[in-house]
């Protein structure tokens, strides 16, 4: 009774009063073990409305705070899991009499009542929005909602409600205990499954109400609230929902869902854990969790999986802002001192980057049936992947844009780019450890982000060019250079250069093109290597597997040994299918064309930039003069050397495979870049790398559908900066290419040569290059007569092997033919033998034919420079040599079987050889030169040769006229030379060449050895090798002194001794002439 009257009056003081709701509440807390302090009541018409959602929060969802279950018959001190509020009092309203007749059998079998009218109050409204989100009941026989789904009743709040004589009606002010016991049930699942599927459902209640005046909008914030605070319980405390504590972070498993999944978390949620991060981070520092625990699973999983809810979890994480920022604060984020191979599994972004059909077992999943090499299968499936990659980088894409355009994590993702570059120097080490660094498949994701990022910056105009910044590398760069080799530097020059830091901030543009430049290098150029390597070992271990099989038959008898046995062939065959597979993968990515052509686009910038550093000069505003400047630009020479690799590389490849997809304009860029570095060739000092800018212009000259000259045929054979330059660029670097400082550079060389030849042979047709050539050779004689003696020195070379490869096959065949008893061993060893031959010949006759050409070529266009003293000599006497081969008796071992297999065609170099001395006819030096020829010069040869030429149709009638005239001055001319060399007899010793033996005419003392030598055989010796040939010390021409007084000596003697053999010629044919009179 005096409680009845206390509920009566108004109470005394706010601060102590308690209202109905909260005995209920206080109640309900005690009974599921929680505790409760009284709160102020709240103002409303009647006890029942709900409160206002201003003036009650509930509790933040930390341990402190959060209640922990206790046993219902613990004591009802219980505190409140709602703060305090200052809300007024309200009036308790007038206690109900329910009067409930006896439950009778038949009343407890008569049907339902009927539904009463649905109140349409608000506190009605209020009552049905919390039962419906919340799917609970006051209603005893209530087991299912409208639309069918499980409801919890609630009848513990029931009963307080009774006792209280209050409505049967849910209200906020009694939510809190009603939640948790309905969470702790577990008959709607667990407690977070339950809160969270209310919290999607209290989430489409806000949606619908947009007036915030209303007094519904209050009600759903205020649940809203409660259902979130909860929620994050049941993640931080589920011992609170009587659970034990999961393994993992349960969120993570609710991410993978979807936003659209009810279990799943859902865009709202991610919203209100931004909206409460600055008052409590506890549900930001859940969901970073989680998200560490997504990447720890994708770690362990590939593309053959299903990854996609991992990507779709991050993604949708990241579209607010505060999460991106906890994020990059993860400690799994950037953490410091971990290994190359680590990164894609160990930091928080490296597993979504890790994702790529370059896995091993992923590209075996690919290509699988395509091992036995069936084009059409390997391009569907290449095709295939190249789909579901692309699709994939672009969600990449969207991730770091969205790091990147954050403020407050755009440093720690460019930190994360820049750990990924310089840990992975080891990639393009000459012998890569796999286990030492990051996979393909992760460093070619990064660069393609990389190349996507500098996208925005990357127009046509190059506009933005002048913002990158080549003192980016002197202020504190992420991207580490200092192991790297310099372009044109030593490491000394090197470190003193960068040891001076600069002042200021570098900007994002110059930050980002740096590192996408490195990244090419240990990403995409990487790949590339790697894909030549694994092609040459898969090759290796089938050489290895049929040498391997053939061995079979020993193991046949011992089945232990055999079972061993097959287990290896097994793992060989398993190994190659892999590498296979692996290798297609990496051809599949890297082909393509719109990765290629963002990667060209690149290196475009990349090619401008270094010609507008080389230069000085605004290009391409501005034209490029040549050669540049003699002084190099020290920021220019201290650059890694992967600036000009990269351009390499990625344009071999592009050339190469894909040379359709390169632009007129970016043509015109790539011909300038490299004639400017073969031309300017001291600028780098890695002959490898000029030797891929040759290789460029090579692949750029293939024909290709609707192109006979290539890509970069035309804008080689009209462009005003190739005519001018190209030629003399290509010769400076086919005089250059002679010493590489390679220990193979013997036979590069030859590569590098043919390449340059292609590259002339398509230019030669334009008039221009001849004249400006001829021009030039009568400027700048010595650099010419350098180049023609080294093309002289590789036609007798090529010539020489490929006759003595054809000689070894006559012979051979001849023997295995003519002896068909002959002994096995015997047999075997020479067939071998023939083998090797074959094989010499073919490798040799391609360049020998190309060589012959270009010296037709040349010798029509710079004759002078072909009959100077120092070179004619050697010239005239190769060209007889091989021509005694061609004409003379010993022509018969040059047949072969099948020659074209071999590109041999005897009479088409008798027809290029002949060329040469038609080109060569006028010139008085090289007819005395092929007179004088004691060793190989006949007569009878040039007979031969008309008439081969002359049956065979290799000349035409005026050739030939010009041929028997040239033979008819030659046969003068030796007749005139053996004449002076019988008049002159034996020559002094001091007086002879000790190189040449041959009599002295200009002779000179060098400086060191002082030998008196003749100027012409040194000159001729120091095209070749810049040494003095009798003590091996370095040796100039300029270094040379003349010896005047010898050469007056030497030309008083010889003019004497003929002046004396002439009189006494006159004299006998005097007195021969005096006897027939008489």
């Amino acid at each position: 009774m005096a409680d009845h009257e206390m509920t009566d009056q108004p109470p005394p003081e706010q601060d102590t009063a308690m209202s109905d709701a909260d005995k209920i509440r206080a109640k309900r807390l005690a009974k599921l073990g929680g505790s409760s302090t009284p709160r102020p009541a709240s103002t409303g018409p009647e006890a029942s409305g709900s409160g206002s959602a201003s003036g009650t929060s509930s509790p933040k969802p930390t341990a402190a705070q959060a209640p922990s279950p206790q046993p219902r018959t613990q004591s009802p001190q219980t505190s409140d899991l709602r703060s305090q509020t200052d809300g007024k009092t309200e009036p308790k309203p007038a206690p109900r009499i329910n009067i409930k007749p006896a439950a009778t059998a038949s009343s407890a079998a008569a049907p339902p009542p009927a539904p009463r009218p649905q109140d349409t109050s608000i506190e009605g409204w209020e009552d049905r929005t919390i039962s419906g989100i919340f799917r609970i009941t006051l209603e005893d026989r209530r087991t299912h909602d409208a639309h069918g789904n499980k409801v919890y009743y609630v009848s513990s709040l029931k009963q307080d409600l009774q006792d209280e004589g209050r409505l049967l009606r849910f209200t906020t002010d009694v939510l809190d205990s009603v939640v948790l016991e309905a969470a702790s049930s577990h008959t709607q699942g667990n407690a977070l499954e339950y809160l969270l599927g209310c919290w999607k459902r209290v989430a489409r209640q806000t949606k619908s109400i947009t007036n915030k005046s209303d007094p519904k909008y209050e009600i759903v914030r205020e649940l809203r609230r409660i259902c979130f605070n909860y929620t994050i319980f049941a993640v931080t405390m589920p011992d609170m929902f009587g659970e034990e504590a999961p393994l993992e972070n349960v969120l993570t498993d609710r991410l993978l869902l979807g936003p659209d999944d009810d279990r799943g978390i859902c865009f709202d949620f991610l919203q209100e854990a931004c909206n409460r991060a600055e008052d409590d981070d506890t549900a930001k520092k859940a969901l970073v969790g989680a998200v560490e625990d997504l990447s720890r699973r994708l770690a362990r999983t590939s593309m053959n999986s299903d990854y996609k809810p991992y990507m779709l979890a991050l993604r949708s994480l990241i579209r607010f802002p505060p999460l991106v920022t906890a994020l990059v604060q993860s400690e799994s984020f950037l953490p410091t001192d971990i290994e190359a191979q680590h990164i894609e599994t160990q930091t928080l972004l490296g597993p979504f980057f890790r994702l790529s059909p370059m896995q091993g077992d992923v590209a075996v999943n690919y290509f699988s049936g395509a091992a036995a090499g069936d084009k059409g299968l390997i391009a569907n499936a290449q095709r295939a992947l190249r789909m579901t990659l692309s699709t994939h980088q672009d969600e990449l894409l969207d991730i770091a844009n969205t790091f990147i355009k954050n403020k407050d994590s755009r440093e720690s993702m460019l930190n994360w780019f820049a750990l990924t570059v310089n840990k992975n120097h080891m990639r393009r080490a000459l012998q890569v450890d796999a286990k030492t660094v990051s996979t393909d498949g992760f460093m070619v994701n990064v660069t393609v982000v990389l190349d996507r990022l500098c996208e925005p910056f990357m127009d046509t105009t190059f506009s933005k060019i002048d913002r990158i910044d080549i003192d980016y590398l002197r202020r504190s760069p992420r991207v580490d250079i200092k192991d790297e080799t310099k372009i044109n530097a030593d490491e000394k020059t090197s470190d003193e250069f960068y040891s001076t830091r600069l002042n200021g901030a570098s900007n994002f543009i110059s930050e980002v093109f740096f590192l996408t430049v490195a990244a090419h290098h240990y990403g995409t150029e990487a790949a590339n290597s790697k894909l030549s390597s694994l092609q040459k070992d898969v090759k290796w271990l089938k050489k290895e597997l049929e040498k391997f099989e053939t061995e079979r038959h020993k193991y046949a008898s011992n089945p232990v040994q055999l079972r061993i046995f097959d287990a290896h062939v097994k793992k060989i065959k398993d190994q190659i299918e892999r590498g296979t597979c692996t290798s297609y993968a990496i051809a599949g990515v890297l082909g393509d064309e719109t990765m290629q052509a963002r990667s060209m686009q690149l290196m475009r910038y990349v090619i401008v930039w270094l010609l507008r550093l080389v230069s000085g000069t605004d290009f391409p505003k501005q034209d490029l003069q040549l050669p540049l400047p003699s002084e190099q630009s020290l920021a220019f020479r201290c650059l890694p050397e992967y600036f000009v690799e990269d351009i390499v590389g990625n344009f071999k490849f592009i050339t190469r495979m894909m040379p359709h997809i390169i632009t007129s304009i970016q043509c015109e860029e790539l011909v300038k870049i490299c004639i400017v570095f073969l031309r300017s060739s001291e600028y780098i000092k890695n002959p490898y790398l000029k030797s891929g800018l040759v290789t460029i212009l090579f692949h750029g000259v293939w024909e290709i559908p609707h192109r006979s000259k290539g890509v970069l045929g035309d804008t080689l054979f009209g462009n005003k900066f190739a005519m001018k330059h190209l030629l003399h660029a290509l010769m400076q670097f086919y005089n250059e290419c002679e010493s590489t400082g390679t220990h193979t550079q013997f036979y590069d060389k030859f590569n590098i040569r043919y390449e340059i030849f292609q590259v002339i042979k398509c230019i030669w047709p334009n008039p221009v290059y001849r004249d400006n050539l001829a021009t030039e050779a009568r400027v700048n004689l010595d650099f010419f007569v350098q180049f023609v003696n080294l093309l002289l020195n590789d036609v007798t070379f090529v010539l020489d092997e490929s006759f003595t490869a054809f000689t070894q096959i006559h012979e051979i065949s001849k023997e295995l033919k003519s002896d068909p008893n002959m002994d096995q061993a015997m047999r075997q060893e020479k067939e071998e033998k023939l083998t090797a031959a074959q094989g010499k010949a073919k490798s040799y006759m391609q360049l020998t034919n190309e060589t012959v050409a270009m010296l037709k070529l040349f010798t029509e266009a710079l004759a002078d420079s072909f009959t100077k003293k120092e070179v004619v000599v050697r010239l005239a006497h190769m060209l007889d040599y091989n021509l005694e081969a061609l004409v003379g008796p010993k022509k018969s071992s040059l047949k072969v079987d099948n020659p074209e297999e071999y590109g041999w065609n005897p009479r088409q170099m008798l027809a290029e050889l002949t060329d040469v001395y038609l080109n060569l006819q006028g010139k008085q030096s090289f007819i005395d030169a092929v007179a004088t020829d004691g060793r190989s010069y006949r007569p009878d040869y040039w007979i031969e040769a008309h008439k081969i030429m002359a049956k065979f149709y290799l000349k035409n009638d005026q050739q030939l006229k010009q041929w028997e005239a040239m033979a008819r001055a030659i046969s003068a001319a030796k007749e005139a030379a053996d004449m002076e060399e019988a008049d002159l007899g034996e020559y002094p010793d001091e007086y002879t060449d000790p190189l040449m033996a041959t009599l002295m005419e200009d002779p000179v003392i060098l400086p060191i050895s002082k030998q008196i030598i003749d100027r012409s055989t040194i000159k001729s010796h120091l095209l070749s090798d810049p040494h003095d040939p009798f003590n091996r010390t370095p040796l100039k021409i300029e270094d040379v002194i003349p010896n005047d007084a010898l050469r007056e000596e030497i030309l008083a003697w010889k003019a004497d001794l003929l002046a004396k053999k002439r009189a006494e010629r006159s004299s006998a044919a005097g007195g021969d002439e005096t006897m027939d009179t008489c």
